[in-house]
């Protein structure tokens, strides 16, 4: 028979570890809502207009390359060019070009959501993001299946309205809701609780979700983070781009000169 002082012991360690896996969770929140859509608009401002310059000489040089190709290989097979010819031909890049245009569009979204993503960005004080935090942290630990599974009625009632609080930063209605939540938890019927399964369960989740957090931050764009607000770092990609770009602004040049020569050729 378990004593009451250890039946208190055990309740001490789930309401730590309950805390432990509500921070791994609003963390990986913070990483997906916050930092990921910040770090994507970091570096199309600070990198993106080299990029998509350097993705549209690419293309187009792509598009000179085939319309050469495809006069060349004609010219060796002894056949004569002519207008028409040269017209199939370019109707031929130019469906080429739908697969390739669709990499210089995503870049332009992408570059035109960096603009608007600090254009649009509301400064909040610090005061109001702790109570915010402090509120949604609560509210995990009260709602989220993987902390309170018992309570997925109430998840399914208020998680999303919860989210899109925390995704404004909207202290006063996330206090609300805490303080709502806490009052339908007091008036569940009470279980009893099987300490040792849910402890385990909670380890087993700290495990597993601080894993997810280590290798999420190794991948794209969170492995930007710190050379992102590097000058060294940025200033050395940036000189990267720019020879890139002489490069392939030469190489288009030399591409523009051999086609019109081809085309000079046409009967």
């Amino acid at each position: 028979m378990m004593t009451d002082r250890e039946d208190s012991l055990l309740i001490c360690e789930i309401d730590a570890l309950s805390l432990q896996l509500a921070a791994i969770l609003d963390n990986l929140e913070q990483m997906q809502q916050k930092e990921k859509p910040y770090l994507l608009a970091l570096y199309q401002t600070r990198l993106g207009e080299l990029e998509y310059h350097l993705l549209n000489l690419q293309v187009e040089c792509r598009a000179l390359r085939r319309r050469i190709e495809q006069a060349v290989a004609l010219l060796n097979r002894g056949e004569m060019l002519t207008q028409q010819i040269l017209s199939n031909i370019e109707a031929q890049v130019k469906r080429d070009l739908l697969v390739w245009q669709t990499q210089i569009s995503a870049q332009a979204q992408a570059l035109a959501a960096g603009k608007a993503f600090f254009s649009e960005l509301v400064v909040i004080d610090s005061s109001t993001q702790q109570r915010a935090k402090k509120a949604y942290r609560r509210l995990v630990r009260l709602l989220h299946p993987d902390v309170s599974p018992q309570h997925w009625e109430l998840f399914d009632h208020y998680w999303q309205t919860v989210q899109d609080a925390y995704g404004n930063i909207d202290a006063d209605l996330l206090e609300a809701l805490q303080h709502i939540v806490e009052t339908a938890v007091s008036q569940c019927p009470h279980q009893a609780d099987k300490h040792a399964e849910t402890i385990s369960r909670l380890n087993a989740l700290i495990a597993s979700h601080s894993e997810r957090l280590i290798i999420l931050k190794t991948e794209m764009p969170f492995c930007w983070s710190e050379q992102l607000h590097d000058p060294e770092w940025l200033s050395a990609r940036k000189a990267t781009l720019d020879v890139a770009i002489t490069a392939e602004t030469e190489h288009w040049a030399q591409l523009v000169s051999r086609h019109a020569k081809i085309v000079a050729q046409v009967s």
